[in-house]
């Protein structure tokens, strides 16, 4: 059958009416259980149990077993009443009964003697004790989605109140991601990986497989509740090792219902940022935000108890101009040569700066400036002081919508159908446009971005112990970035060639400026996913037998110019000051132009799993969960070919490629003999998890559970990973210049390496560059995968208040990282040229001065690698060269505390409390793009760089709770008390851990971004003070660090400095006017950071871009530079029918 997207829906229906097993995730929905037995605890087999859905009038009836037991799985979730009837005993109806995502309860009902027609009435809430699931869970009701000031109104915000979660904000919605307020969020949950959350909505897969990272959720009144489970999951569940959060949409009933709402923000009310700009008077501007968000929802029947309907819309439309930027350029004191005030204490963080033989006295004379670095400083803002700080705008102009569709469709009493549709688009424009021609903008580009899903369900009762569920789902992303065109650099006279003629990437640093972003200029990234999925339920006396699978198949295409017009690198490593090597045209020593063709990725891959588990009710107190998932790992096709394997062993032999007959020795590609297909790596068919768990109730009453389980699951790396492997010879053919003697004007002149660009096209007869950059793949990489285990014990203190407390334990392994193999020896001092002469001033004297001898090691970097020194002839076009390599591990900890009250009484807790440990090796590249030169810092000792885990924070305590005043009968109580509702949440974490560097190549191996530092002192914290100049708190002291000497590793530990915690409380307050029926008009107000507490940011983390680096070398080392958001109202109009 061909189905097009436009016929989706079509096909979707006409294959579940002609296959016998289309199938599903059952994640979507939840099922009762229990026991009937009379009023002397026998047993009574052969009762009727009828669920029944009181909003649609949906049914589900079952006969009790030989045991009395009987079990209704694969329920809509909602509020239900389960009715009992048996001859000879009066009929048993109880209400009360709400299902929630996932959940299992067990009702145990007592039967009382008498006619049939007499009807026991039972009004009773479901019990907050689950004796069946083995995982560590929580539900995020529809009440608290509804209420909880929800920042931006995206319900993925909301996982972080649940335990162990937590949130990982440097990685949320990068430049390949989605983005806005809708954008995927990524969360490291249990010690799992960031990219380690399968997303479920309705049943079917939600994750975006490019970057791992949820697809944007439906908004909160479209949504009806999620469920959040980690640690040794039952073998239903799969994908993603570290947790998995299975969403419901909302649904149409048999009562028309909806919304219509809007939510304001204005700047006037907001706090401001301390790190805003000032106005001439000394106070700090605002952010100019202005932002509406608007939308509503209806629900209803289309046919009574049969078909129904829900659709909704929201739009979000945001204007705001953050002035908490900042950057340093040329003052006129420097134009003029004179730089006694830029290096003066005062601009350096306290330091004095001289700088570097042979300048005197700071000064240099102008002559001797580059025609392009003037150029351009001509082209840049004015200072607003003598160090060159200018502080300015970055507007962010965005535009959001999102529309949601459902129906649901009940065709007799054993058969429904769903069909839901969604989509997101995200529109931002490129701040260059309203910036009034502020180069320094140009750093952000500008967003055009569009998420689809659609989603067909088959539910099929076969009979009363047997269920089938099935989904059908396709999902499509399309990220398009977008810039605004400025000059490019043969404008300002830089002689490289423009790919992209109007944009310029320059980067000068530390306490410089950047003009234009190698990930924020134009690019197209599309992934479309496939899925179907299905689960049998089979009950076999006190087995529930569950079989299954899942299926899925993404293709994706990314075209992007990350560098092809040429990354431009100042450094300071020639004055002393970037500035100075600014002016004075020096390129960066480490890699001062970095340049390549458009890199592109053309990937598809498949994804299988099949699974078998029972739940066993070995006694009335005991149930236990036993079964296996095998999760083959079939590595990505690259379909453009454009990948590639390092053999060593065919280097040294001299073996060349017979598809590319000039590539070195040592690299071979799809069609040459022995490569495996299209991958560059053989699929692994031999993983298998097992999971097993265990519940005990030890008082029988359904209010005590005692859970332990175990489990292993595999974690797959995303669909960007090979993002970058274009850029090698003989696609991207990219070059890196280090120290150019041409310097800024031509980079080119004097250079190892010739200006090949523009690159002619990949043929069989292309000619390599010398020293091309390569990230080589290995054929036998292993999977990820988790080890994960738990012990909890939950109490039911009353019919509304629940605690628990659970240790939590996990082991990863074959975690993917990337290990150098061509990295530079520093004890070779003489650089030669491939007939082993010395080249011009290719002596590097290591008794000179250490500026001197550190330039020269990393000009000649490429010439100091083993393969070069190795054979020249053959090693001169190997530069950098890393290995991908799955030897990572990490172990994780944890103690989770919990304490819930459901709403009753209108009061509703929820508190979590989280001790642990995350400690191994580095995070590594499974969820994102790798490069080179991040792996580890020595291939022949890789713990070397083991550290507590980026996610680690040793304290997190989150707390939800609302009240609601009652309707008072009185009305002039009624008037003033009733229709109030609180809610609030609080979030406090401990610090992150925090790396120091040294900010430039102090083991002179070529590898400068991964190395790190010794610590000199125990004292490392700084005073808290004002840095006068920049208004940075400083926080690190840089005498509490050294550089290592040249050569050599520092000894300072990965993430072993500890950070600054953070704390929130978001507020808000409705009210609420019964307008008659149903109808009502809430007025409601909310407060983010209600407190107003500053949020400090990390040394070393941006917002916006702006944060300094926690380099030594860096002017402002140790200083906080950013904050998150000082307190903001939001203001919200709400009619309910």
């Amino acid at each position: 059958m061909k189905c097009g997207l436009r016929g989706l829906l079509g096909c979707v229906f006409v294959l579940f009416l002609t296959s016998a097993s289309v199938n599903a995730q059952a994640g979507a929905t939840a099922q009762i259980s229990g026991t009937v037995k009379d009023s002397s605890g026998g047993i009574l087999p052969g009762a009727d149990v009828t669920a029944t859905q009181t909003d649609t009038g949906f049914k589900r009836t079952v006969i009790t077993d030989g045991t009395g037991g009987y079990t209704l799985t694969n329920l809509p979730i909602g509020p239900y009443k389960l009715d009992v009837n048996l001859q000879g005993f009066k009929a048993y109806s109880r209400t009360g009964i709400v299902l929630q995502v996932n959940s299992s309860p067990t009702i145990t009902i007592e039967l009382s003697l008498g006619a049939v027609e007499e009807t026991v009435l039972v009004q009773a809430e479901s019990p907050l004790i689950e004796t069946r699931n083995m995982g560590v869970g929580q539900v995020m009701d529809n009440k608290r989605i509804q209420e909880l000031p929800l920042n931006g109104r995206n319900p993925a915000d909301l996982l972080q109140y649940l335990p162990a979660a937590v949130p990982q904000p440097q990685l949320n919605a990068t430049s390949r991601s989605f983005g806005g307020t809708q954008g995927g969020l990524a969360y490291a949950i249990a010690g799992g990986q960031s990219y380690g959350v399968a997303y479920l909505l309705d049943g079917a897969t939600h994750n975006n497989p490019y970057d791992n990272l949820n697809l944007p959720m439906p908004f909160p009144d479209a949504l009806q509740e999620f469920r959040v489970e980690t640690s040794a999951l039952t073998a239903q569940n799969g994908m993603h090792a570290g947790a998995a959060v299975n969403a419901v949409t909302k649904s149409g009933t048999n009562q028309l219902h909806g919304d219509l709402f809007e939510f304001l923000r204005h700047h006037s009310v907001n706090a401001t940022n301390p790190f805003n700009a000032k106005n001439a008077d000394g106070t700090r501007k605002d952010d100019g935000l202005k932002r509406n968000q608007y939308g509503g929802t209806i629900g209803g029947p289309i046919r009574t108890d049969r078909v129904f309907f829900f659709g909704g819309y929201q739009g979000t439309n945001s204007r705001q101009l953050p002035s908490d930027n900042r950057s340093f350029v040329p003052t006129a004191q420097m134009l003029a040569g004179d730089f006694t005030a830029f290096a003066s204490p005062a601009c350096n963080g306290g330091r004095q700066v001289t700088l570097n033989a042979p300048f005197s006295n700071n000064q240099i004379d102008p002559r001797l400036f580059s025609p392009a670095a003037l150029a351009i400083s001509a082209r840049l803002p004015k200072a607003d002081d003598a160090c060159g700080l200018v502080q300015y705008t970055l507007p962010t102009n965005t535009d959001e919508s999102q529309m949601v569709g459902k129906v649901d469709y009940q065709l007799g009493a054993s058969q429904s159908l769903f069909g839901r549709y969604i989509a997101t688009k995200f529109f931002q424009q490129p701040p260059y446009e309203t910036s009034g021609g502020n180069l320094l903008t140009t750093r952000q580009g500008g967003r055009d971005n569009l998420a689809q899903s659609v989603t067909a369900g088959h539910n099929y009762v076969l009979s009363s112990t047997a269920v089938n569920a099935a989904r059908l789902a396709f999902n499509r992303t399309s990220i398009h970035r977008t810039n605004s065109d400025f000059f490019g650099a043969q404008d300002v006279g830089i002689n490289i060639y423009d790919y992209m003629p109007k944009y310029l990437l320059l980067n000068v640093t530390p306490n410089g400026f950047q003009i234009g972003g190698g990930t924020e200029n134009e690019a197209r990234f599309k992934t479309n996913t496939y899925q179907l999925s299905d689960d049998l339920t089979l009950i076999r006396g006190q087995h529930q037998f569950v079989v299954g699978g899942n299926w899925a198949h993404w293709t994706s295409f990314s075209t992007a110019n990350v560098r092809s017009p040429g990354q431009l690198t100042v450094g300071n490593t020639v004055t002393g000051l970037a500035l100075g090597d600014f002016l004075t045209g020096r390129l960066s020593g480490a890699i001062g132009l970095q340049q390549s063709a458009p890199n592109f990725l053309e990937m598809k891959q498949t994804y299988v799993a099949l699974y078998a588990q029972d739940t066993w009710r070995a006694s009335p107190r005991v149930t236990i969960n036993y079964g296996l998932r095998w999760e083959p790992f079939l590595p990505q096709q690259i379909t453009n070919n454009a990948v590639y394997n390092f053999d060593l062993a065919r280097f040294q032999q001299g073996v060349k490629s017979t598809v590319y007959k000039n590539a070195p020795a040592g690299l071979y590609y799809p069609g040459d003999s022995g490569f495996p297909t299209e991958a560059g790596q053989n699929p692994v068919w031999t993983n298998i998890g097992p999971r097993a768990g265990l519940s005990w109730d030890p008082t029988g009453g359904g209010r005590t559970s005692v859970r332990a389980s175990y489990g292993r699951s595999f974690d797959f790396v995303n669909g960007q990973f090979h993002l970058n492997t274009s850029n090698a010879p003989p696609w991207g053919d990219e070059i890196r210049v280090n120290n150019p003697p041409g310097g800024l004007d031509n980079p080119f002149v004097g250079a190892t390496q010739p200006n090949i660009f523009p690159t002619p096209t990949a043929s069989p007869d292309v000619v390599f560059t010398t020293f091309g950059p390569y990230l080589s793949l290995n054929y036998d990489m292993k999977t990820p995968y988790v080890d994960l285990w738990n012990v909890t014990v939950e109490r039911q203190l009353s019919t509304s208040w629940v605690v628990s407390a659970g240790y939590v334990g996990s082991h990863t392994a074959n975690i993917l990282e990337s290990t150098p193999l061509n990295n530079a020896n520093p004890a070779v001092t003489v650089a030669r040229d491939v007939n082993g002469n010395v080249l011009p001033n290719g002596t590097c004297n290591p008794a000179g001065a250490a500026a001197a001898f550190q330039t020269c090691m990393t000009q000649f970097v490429n010439q100091r690698r083993p393969i070069y020194l190795a054979n020249p002839a053959v090693g001169q076009y190997y530069g950098a060269l890393d290995a991908y390599v799955t030897d990572g591990t990490q172990r994780y900890n944890g103690m989770l505390l919990t304490i819930g009250r459901r709403s009753a009484r209108g009061l509703t807790v929820n508190a979590n409390y989280t001790l642990s440990h995350c400690f191994g090796s580095p995070d590594g590249s499974g969820g994102g793009t790798a490069n080179l030169g991040t792996g580890y810092n020595d291939p022949n000792n890789p713990h070397f760089d083991d550290g507590n885990c980026v996610s680690d924070r040793r304290h997190v305590f989150t707390l939800t709770a609302g009240a609601e005043t009652p309707q008072f009968e009185r009305r002039a109580a009624r008037a003033v008390a009733s229709g109030w509702r609180l809610f609030g949440s609080l979030r406090a974490l401990s610090a992150p851990f925090l790396t120091v560097t040294p900010g430039s190549d102090r083991a002179l191996n070529g590898q400068a971004a991964t190395q790190r530092v010794n610590q000199a002192s125990d004292t490392v914290y700084a005073d808290d003070s004002i840095d006068p100049v920049t208004g940075g708190r400083r926080f690190l002291l840089s005498s509490g660090f050294a550089q290592p000497a040249f050569g050599t590793f520092g000894t300072l530990g990965r993430n072993s400095i500890e950070g600054i915690g953070s704390k929130s409380v978001d507020i808000s307050l409705t009210r609420a006017f019964h307008l008659g029926g149903s109808r009502m008009l809430e007025f409601r107000g909310e407060a983010f950071n209600a407190l107003n507490w500053l949020l400090w940011l990390q040394p070393g983390q941006a917002q916006q871009n702006l944060a300094p680096n926690l380099a030594l070398t860096s002017a402002t080392f140790g200083q906080i530079l950013a904050a998150g958001d000082p307190r903001i109202l939001q203001f919200a109009l709400k009619y309910v029918f």
